[in-house]
């Protein structure tokens, strides 16, 4: 039997332990997790060392740079006070691994209401993870709720970074409420007789980073394109014209490939908005989509937000969205030459989720109608369906800026 130290957080535990040493290993985590389940944002302990095979935890160190969000769950009474239910903590640092280790902390149940952490299968009370590079998402798992209100309280410690946001989403309501990085968030929500009110996996935190790009050697300030005596224009304004040679037009009829259809060189004017113009000769009936790539003199290139320009023949039909890109929480939709009756529309985005839906009833076959979201749309490519009375499907590709 061998005499094996290990000091946690200034208290020494001490082991006899036969070989294989691996069962001091166990002992000493299962000790280490219980220690470190409570609420601390600063957290101090030992590292793996191999010394002869021996994976005692003995090398001493502590986390710095930690990032937390403190997660409480509180009853919300009528008078509007509150009263501690439960609670969760994440933490953040790169010493900490993105699987479920001794470093993260199982939940218990509850007798009353139960808030958890849900990753890998787990359900967690205390998890450790790498910082945050650009996205993540904080899935919390609620049972054993009851009919009445509540109020969730966000405690977070060093998560605030340049471009970095943090949302938490509500499945049943819909709704993206933005959390403070830097402080505390309260939030107050309910659940009614609805079931899905009470579903567990009803809240989630969503993190996101817009990334500051480097300037461009030219921006495009506008590209659009119109139908001309038969034809179609195509029109750009840039600024920061700085060492361009000159421009090309790409044409799609599909939006995804595209073929060189003009070079147009530069003005050489250099002044603070340059605007240039090309015509399409030969258009097709249907979509024709554009963009503009700048070529510098240096060999690299730029290119601009792709747009469309849909030429009819007299009597075709179509339903087209203006602007693209879109902004904002609307999208406008130009029905032309539609049957009247009821249709129905989804809006998905990159990856295959609905994120809009909804029946419209057109009673003319000419008509615009705005579509109104609960939420700004992020940046990035959508797809919109339309399905008519008639089963025709129309999709289009949307851009969100």
């Amino acid at each position: 039997m061998k005499l094996h130290n290990y000091t946690l957080q200034g208290v020494v535990f001490s082991f006899r332990l036969p070989a294989p040493i691996d069962f001091a290993y166990i002992l000493a985590a299962i000790i280490f997790i219980l220690s470190s389940a409570a609420y601390a944002g600063d957290v101090s302990g030992h590292l793996p060392a191999d010394n002869n095979n021996s994976r005692l935890l003995k090398t001493p160190y502590t986390f710095t740079g930690t990032e937390s969000i403190r997660t409480n769950l509180y009853f919300l009474n009528a008078d509007k006070t509150t009263k501690l239910a439960d609670g969760v903590l994440t933490e953040y640092n790169d010493l900490y691994h993105d699987i479920v280790t001794w470093e993260d902390a199982y939940k218990f149940t509850n007798f009353t209401e139960n808030l958890g952490i849900t990753r890998y299968g787990a359900v967690l009370c205390v998890e450790r993870r790498p910082v945050i590079s650009i996205s993540d998402t904080l899935f919390f798992k609620l049972w054993k709720t009851t009919k009445r209100d509540y109020q969730f309280e966000f405690i977070t410690i060093n998560l605030f970074h340049p471009g970095r946001q943090a949302f938490l989403e509500d499945a049943y309501l819909g709704t993206s409420t933005n959390i403070v990085l830097s402080g505390t968030t309260k939030l107050n929500f309910s659940i009614n007789a609805d079931a899905a009110s009470a579903d567990v996996n009803r809240f989630r935190i969503i993190y996101q980073t817009t990334l500051a790009q480097a300037p461009l050697p030219v921006t495009f300030t506008s590209v659009k394109g119109y139908e001309l005596n038969n034809k179609i224009s195509i029109d750009w304004k840039v600024e920061r014209e700085i060492n361009v040679q000159s421009y090309e037009i790409e044409k799609s009829v599909n939006g995804t490939d595209f073929s060189k259809v003009n070079s147009t060189a530069v003005t050489g004017l250099n002044s603070a908005l340059n605007s240039y113009s090309w015509i399409d000769d030969n258009p097709i009936n249907g979509n024709n989509f554009y963009r503009i790539k700048s070529v510098d003199r240096d060999g690299s290139n730029k290119y601009s937000l792709i747009i469309k320009v849909t030429t009819l023949k007299y009597g075709a039909r179509s339903i087209s969205i203006y602007p693209n890109p879109i902004t904002g929480n609307t999208i406008n939709l130009q029905f032309t030459n539609q049957p009247m009756g009821l249709y129905y529309v989804r809006l998905l985005n990159n990856s295959g989720q609905v994120v809009y839906s909804k029946n419209l009833t057109i009673n003319s076959g000419n008509i615009s109608q705005t579509l109104v979201m609960n939420k700004h749309l992020s940046g990035g490519l959508y797809q919109l369906e339309v399905k008519a009375p008639d089963n025709t499907i129309y999709i289009q590709k949307a851009i969100a800026k």
